[in-house]
């Protein structure tokens, strides 16, 4: 769904004890933390990549989509092509869709909520013992997009739910908003902890999928 504008990135969020539903429960974190993940230099890396390359495993994020159904895939690509991540999304409707083009992310929000979807957008993830937020426990915030309020985020449920259907209790579709599985959500986080400049292509063309990937 389409998010609402909260300005800057979060400070330290912090995890309680989470129940089973939430069993799998994404750490607590500094969306700019001063740590660095260690990245060997695979084959292909690119010399301009190498400060990026040692804060993320990803070079970038591609989104397919078709905009007839706002249905589409996620893609998470290393420096050497390597799909990290590969799995299934939900876009904007007819009435509201989602912007294609070349982005770049800015950085996480944890626990986004938002009033202006009701109940079910406006409890912070991590304070709802089944999860029952419309943007999941992360939202990954686009330059670009930041001033119309459109973002990557997770879902409704706990934090291994592989599915983007329980947000379909407020719409099929997003309001704009690429609506990924939690499992998918926190995965991402984990892969990208400091996001910044990574590359993000959303696109209706099936010819951007991946190469490896791409069906015969």
């Amino acid at each position: 769904m389409g998010g609402h504008r909260k300005p800057g990135p979060i400070g330290r969020c912090s995890y309680r004890t989470l129940t089973a539903w939430h069993s799998a429960a994404p750490p607590s974190g500094s969306t700019h933390s001063n740590h660095q993940d260690v990245c060997l230099h695979p084959a292909g890396f690119e010399p301009q990549a190498s400060a990026q390359a040692h804060r993320t495993q990803i070079r970038r994020i591609v989104i397919v989509y078709n905009p007839d159904t706002s249905a589409g895939q996620l893609f998470a690509v290393a420096f050497n092509g390597t799909i990290l991540l590969h799995g299934n999304v939900v876009v904007g409707g007819k009435d509201t869709p989602t912007p294609t083009g070349t982005f770049h992310a800015s950085h996480w929000e944890a626990n986004h909520v938002s009033s202006r979807y009701g109940a079910y957008a406006n409890t912070p993830w991590n304070k709802s013992p089944l999860g029952l937020n419309a943007f999941g426990p992360y939202q990954l915030h686009i330059k670009e997009l930041e001033h119309r309020g459109i973002y990557l985020h997770g879902t409704m449920g706990p934090a291994w739910n592989p599915f983007t259907s329980l947000n379909s209790l407020l719409s099929p579709a997003s309001h704009g908003c690429v609506r990924m599985s939690n499992k998918d959500d926190i995965a991402l986080h984990n892969m990208a902890p400091q996001p910044e400049g990574i590359e993000i292509i959303i696109s209706t063309k099936q010819s951007d999928i991946p190469q490896q990937l791409r069906k015969p």
